[in-house]
């Protein structure tokens, strides 16, 4: 079964971004970790439904005056502020991601890439295998898809650190993106039809792209609309 599993915002600053979500959704944060060979932090906001926001940002500040390719590629992404750069899918059937990695011309892959050093070290496993890669699917503006088997350390339910919010998601529930429902099915295949990823969405014919989630919380509804990633041509 294949559902939306996280999604990812690119800032030029980790902790105000993650400050400014969780005064804006009442939500809290979770510490993520860090990709090592990409200078990359992370925070994690539960939306419920296991579901998430992956905040991001260049923690490394060798990787920004060395003018490492991920650093340059997320200080052109955010030099207008926050964007969304990933819509990550996932499913329980490693046979799927194979047939979306064929679909796509790719193969699967099992490395993360930059590594993953996790702050909590019995959250998770081994790394996802994915198709395609970030550079590969962010940077076009369209979705990924990850193998997760089982749900019982999933991201979404890190519990968050005290005193940074105390409301709690209840799950996406909608999302607004760039082209078309015909460009999408036409990227996804047959693995997936739009319609059954278990969310509304609404296209607005705009460059391909995220540019607003909605989710239930125990506050009510929430929308979060930020700039969408800019495609590679």
């Amino acid at each position: 079964m294949i559902s939306i599993d996280h999604i990812a915002v690119w800032s030029d600053n980790l902790y105000r971004t993650t400050a400014d979500l969780s005064r804006a959704t009442g939500l809290g944060s979770a510490d993520g970790g860090y990709f090592p060979a990409l200078g990359l932090g992370q925070k994690l906001l539960s939306l419920g439904g296991h579901v998430y926001l992956e905040v991001e940002s260049i923690v490394d500040h060798r990787m920004i005056a060395e003018r490492a390719p991920m650093a340059l590629e997320l200080e052109r992404q955010t030099a207008n502020g926050d964007c969304f750069a990933g819509l990550c899918l996932r499913s329980d059937d490693l046979d799927e991601v194979a047939e979306f990695a064929r679909h796509r011309g790719t193969t699967p892959t099992a490395d993360i890439a930059g590594g993953k050093v996790r702050m909590v070290p019995a959250q998770g496993g081994a790394p996802s295998v994915h198709a395609p890669d970030f550079r590969n699917a962010w940077l076009l503006g369209k979705p990924n898809l990850y193998h997760v088997p089982d749900l019982a350390n999933h991201s979404s339910l890190l519990a968050p650190q005290p005193g940074t919010g105390d409301v709690r998601g209840t799950g996406l529930t909608a999302i607004e993106l760039g082209g078309t429902e015909a460009e999408l099915k036409d990227w996804l295949g047959d693995v997936v039809a739009p319609a059954d990823l278990g969310v509304d969405i609404a296209y607005n014919g705009g460059p391909d792209g995220l540019y607003a989630v909605t989710f239930g919380t125990t506050d009510g509804p929430r929308t979060l609309r930020l700039n969408p990633i800019t495609p590679r041509s």
